[in-house]
């Protein structure tokens, strides 16, 4: 079955990737708003639980492959699948084999932060064990940098009582002991066409991540506005960090995405992965539009 999607983006494609799904309390997913509202917009499960997809980017260019945000992997206990009803189908493998590609093709990826839903996919289990017995975990792209702002690294190898469920440091530290890590700092470009910028927020390091070509502009935006559903500034989650200032930031990036009519590309939507932002007629709120695919 196919289940990737493409744009063309000046002289660059687009490919959006779905890789899995896994399920996270209502209460968090939407912060302070009540359940009495969100649950008009999406169904929750008995646990109270509501259905988010992991949808990556691919970008070809003339030069690279390039992905962001690879998503959960499946280095995962039983305990971890059942509390987050993790669904690993299909995999990142099987979405790029359908682009007739594998892991080793790609040779950049870039992560918009390290919660374990967005970059479990960096690593994955070999097939040797250990002295102990105990499964080897090796990087899944061996050929590829990964882009991971300093300050983000930072925080993940040294959780404190909040984020330590979040980060997962096998997600990520055998890549640093390959040397397929750039730190970086700041907003930056990373190759010709894709820059990064910090917008904090979910995280303090938090960036999203811009693909421009011939005066078109395509953004994925992380968890600054994971879904649809989180159209409405107030619609943070339980999740972020920085609640006060996502709503800040994403007042500024609609502003930048009506202004400039981005393609926003979106990374838990289980049925819109992009779309427009556009203003309400009374100009008071915001609406999303979903991209038109052929």
């Amino acid at each position: 079955m196919n289940t990737v999607k493409k744009i063309r983006l000046g002289n660059f494609e687009l490919f959006f990737l779905r890789n899995g799904s896994f399920w996270l309390d209502g209460g968090g997913c939407f912060g302070i708003v009540p359940k009495i509202i969100w649950r008009k917009l999406v169904y929750a499960d008995e646990l109270n639980r509501v259905k988010l997809d992991s949808n990556s980017l691919l970008i070809r260019t003339d030069e690279h492959n390039i992905l962001i945000d690879p998503g959960l992997g499946n280095k995962y206990s039983e305990k971890q699948k059942k509390i987050f009803r993790i669904e690993n189908k299909p995999s990142i493998d099987q979405s790029l084999s359908e682009l007739g590609i594998t892991s080793d093709d790609i040779d950049i990826v870039i992560a918009t932060h390290l919660h374990f839903d967005h970059i479990g996919a960096f690593t994955k289990y070999d097939n040797q064990s250990d002295i102990q017995g105990d499964r080897n975990i090796v990087p899944t792209f061996p050929n590829a940098i990964h882009y991971i702002q300093k300050g983000e690294w930072q925080e993940a190898i040294s959780p404190n009582e909040r984020t330590k469920g979040t980060y997962f440091i096998t997600n990520y530290m055998p890549l640093m002991d390959a040397g397929l890590v750039k730190l970086i700092e700041g907003n930056q470009e990373i190759c010709p066409g894709i820059s990064v910028e910090i917008t904090g927020g979910h995280t303090k390091y938090h960036q999203i991540v811009f693909i421009k070509s011939q005066a078109n502009i395509a953004v994925y935006l992380g968890d600054i506005m994971p879904t649809a559903n989180h159209i409405k500034v107030a619609y943070t989650t339980g999740f972020d960090l920085y609640p006060v200032e996502v709503m800040r930031k994403k007042r500024e990036l609609y502003q930048r995405a009506i202004d400039e009519n981005w393609i926003v590309c979106l990374d838990h939507d289980s049925r819109n992965c992009a779309g427009y932002i556009r203003q309400t007629p009374d100009a008071k709120n915001y609406t999303f539009q979903p991209y038109e695919f052929t």
